[in-house]
């Protein structure tokens, strides 16, 4: 079991195999942690073939503000695309390999989609995606439930969002948490799903174990906001003095069924507020008593609470932190979800003025178009392609935890700001061998005059539904439809058309939400699947 040869920044050294065969992985946040030994190294006779392995895959989702970026600077170059299949005899897709040019020591696929070539190897190259054309179709503007599906977490404006506040829904990075099929055993699990940064992204029932409580009392998740306070959740258990872990549950159990059987003035709602306490009680017992995989993890000696002066320097130093605990975490078994909310854009370039009103809602502009290219094409460099490099080391024989895994950045808008026409996707890994890599998806039905639409001078078309993207997702994380497709439809994410006149011409595009796209929308993206 050797490395991998390609060249890495002396700031963030590869992972490195001694005698033993123990992998070890050391963070931009000074900690090392040492894997436990793989299975098929302790095979001690040779069967002329690899033992069998069960691939766990992991997700992480990064999301950021608004959107506004050119599509011209977001996508790669519409020549690559080489491939076609029709979806509809009227709507042909489109795919092609990811194909580089280098520029001054980088590789450059976009505007946006470029980093240092000794980062974005040829190798990681050819485990990355790029996504355009999936689209939602109603105004959501000022939203933070829609990359992960529950559409109803926006501010109420317009009618659409208004409507679509009615139907709220757990986001896919819950519903996978909670998934006997995704999570069969958590023996070792410290938490179901790591959620970073302040942004309201991952949404949950009140009572997620039982699946429900009413389908209203769907909640914030809240995220961790220091990067070594979530460490110690993963890494550090919480104990009684000698060892023991803490009895939470037993401490409260015969109060609360003399209270919850016993008292008939308890109301249906406190019952229900009282079993949902208890089910939280049990999580964290369940937590505590989990037992980490790693036989040595040390603390680190950094934090993000050490990087809050809004410099880009700063905004970096964060992102790698938190990087540095999902690597860990994955690598160690301790949780396989993590989601980072980030809603700070303009850290990541010297930009000192109103940034939501005066460049996000200016996107059109010029001088704004600069700052949003700067700023994403900053963000996918020190976060979405740093975390992938330190999760491409071998798990096993001829497969690294990044290809176990599906690492995905989303936006909250499209190329028009609070406009949801071809929110860009960027993936890495192959979510355990589901997906094809190294790969430009166009799903745009191009030439249709039914699907154009203009903004800010760009023309634009619609494409596929983002409900489709996100039961794509499930099914390649192995949770089955059955346990998604809770609410009678397909995909996930209500199914709605816009109600207001001023939208893009979704009605027309989309027809129906029991159309032809709305059908299909439970099933894996075309030209995705791998062979």
């Amino acid at each position: 079991m050797t490395t991998s040869s390609a060249a890495r920044p002396t700031r963030r050294p590869r992972p490195i195999i001694d005698s033993t065969r123990r992998q070890f992985l050391r963070g931009a946040g000074g900690f090392a942690l040492a894997l436990p030994l793989l299975p098929s190294l302790l095979v001690k006779n040779a069967y002329g073939a690899d033992p069998a392995f069960t691939r766990h895959p992991r997700m992480f989702w990064l999301t950021t503000e608004h959107g506004g970026a050119f599509e011209s600077s977001m996508f790669p170059q519409q020549s690559l695309l080489t491939n076609t299949t029709n979806l509809f005899v009227d709507h042909q897709v489109r795919s092609g390999a990811l194909v580089p040019t280098t520029q001054s020591g980088r590789t450059v696929i976009s505007g946006v989609l470029q980093a240092s070539n000794t980062l974005l190897t040829p190798a990681l190259l050819a485990k990355m995606n790029v996504f355009q054309g999936l689209d939602i179709p109603f105004y959501i503007g000022h939203h933070t439930g829609g990359h992960l599906g529950n559409y109803a977490r926006n501010d109420g404006n317009g009618g659409d969002g208004g409507a679509v506040q009615a139907f709220p829904r757990p986001t896919i990075d819950q519903i996978m948490a909670w998934s006997p099929s995704f999570y069969p055993d958590l023996s070792s699990n410290r938490a179901r799903a790591m959620i970073m940064g302040d942004r309201p992204v991952s949404w949950n029932y009140s009572n997620p174990g039982a699946l429900g409580g009413p389908v209203g009392n769907i909640e914030h998740v809240s995220g961790e906001e220091n990067s070594l306070q979530l460490f110690n959740r993963i890494f550090v258990p919480q104990s009684m003095p000698g060892g023991a872990a803490v009895p939470v549950v037993d401490r409260v159990l015969q109060s609360y069924q003399r209270l919850r059987n016993g008292n008939r003035r308890l109301s249906g709602a406190d019952r229900q507020r009282l079993d949902d306490h208890m089910d939280r009680l049990n999580e964290l017992q369940r937590r505590l008593n989990a037992v980490v995989s790693c036989t040595s993890v040390t603390t680190p000696t950094d934090s993000s609470s050490n990087h809050n002066n809004g410099t880009e320097a700063d905004a970096i130093a964060t992102g790698r932190l938190y990087n540095d605990v999902v690597a860990a975490a994955f690598i160690c078994g301790t949780s396989k979800i993590a989601v980072h909310g980030m809603d700070w854009n303009e850290r990541y370039i010297s930009y000192a003025g109103d940034w939501h009103h005066n460049v996000a809602h200016e996107w059109f502009q010029a001088a704004n178009q600069v700052y949003l290219v700067d700023t994403y094409q900053r963000i996918f460099e020190h976060l979405m392609v740093d975390l992938a490099s330190k999760l491409d080391v071998e798990e096993v024989p001829g497969q690294t935890f990044l290809d176990n895994s599906l690492l995905v950045w989303t936006q909250e808008s499209g190329m028009e700001t609070h406009d949801t026409t071809s929110i860009p996707v960027v993936t890495f890994g192959s979510a355990g061998g589901a997906f094809r890599t190294g790969q430009f998806f166009d799903y745009r039905r191009v030439g249709n005059p039914v699907s154009r639409k203009e903004a800010g001078g760009q023309t634009q078309w619609l494409g596929m539904l983002y409900n489709q993207w996100l039961a794509t997702v499930l099914c390649a994380m192995g949770v089955p439809r059955a346990e998604f497709e809770r609410w009678g439809h397909r995909g996930y994410g209500v199914p709605f058309l816009t109600q207001d006149s001023w939208t893009p011409p979704y009605q027309e595009h989309y027809e129906s939400t029991t159309s032809r796209y709305f059908q299909i929308a439970s099933d894996i993206l075309p030209m995705l699947r791998a062979t």
